[in-house]
């Protein structure tokens, strides 16, 4: 993948926040946290990126309220991208209402568990991930 990479999350227990950072620093990209509001950190235009790395933890088997906003928001200034998900239960349709929200299919996607998260067992999937999205 050529281009700069951003990592957009909302974390609300820190589980999608340890899995963003583990793939900024792989991907060698920028990282942008989204408040609960869906308003992400000024400074990052997206459009100005090659690749868009959004993730979520899942809520309700869905998209966290949050990103849904962000993707909404953004969806005209997303260039490539690809999704994550923290999950305690099951993911559902996150990465397809992802999709929707963005008006795109994602490069890649990944699904962690969140306890695997909080006890630091992110490191092979997070290098899969990141391996896919580099080729």
């Amino acid at each position: 993948m050529s281009g700069k990479c951003l990592v957009v999350y909302y974390s609300k227990t820190g589980n999608t926040k340890t899995v963003a950072e583990a793939i900024a620093k792989r991907m060698g990209g920028d990282l942008c946290e989204v408040s609960e509001r869906g308003v992400a950190q000024s400074g990052f235009d997206p459009s100005s990126y090659g690749l868009v790395v959004v993730g979520t933890p899942v809520n309700g088997f869905s998209t966290s309220i949050p990103i849904q906003g962000y993707l909404k928001e953004n969806s005209t200034k997303l260039p490539n991208l690809a999704f994550f998900a923290t999950y305690g239960l099951y993911t559902a349709g996150t990465f397809g209402g992802m999709s929707k929200l963005a008006g795109k299919k994602p490069l890649a996607t990944v699904a962690i568990k969140g306890t695997d998260a909080k006890q630091g067992k992110i490191d092979e999937r997070v290098d899969a991930f990141v391996a896919s999205l580099k080729k």
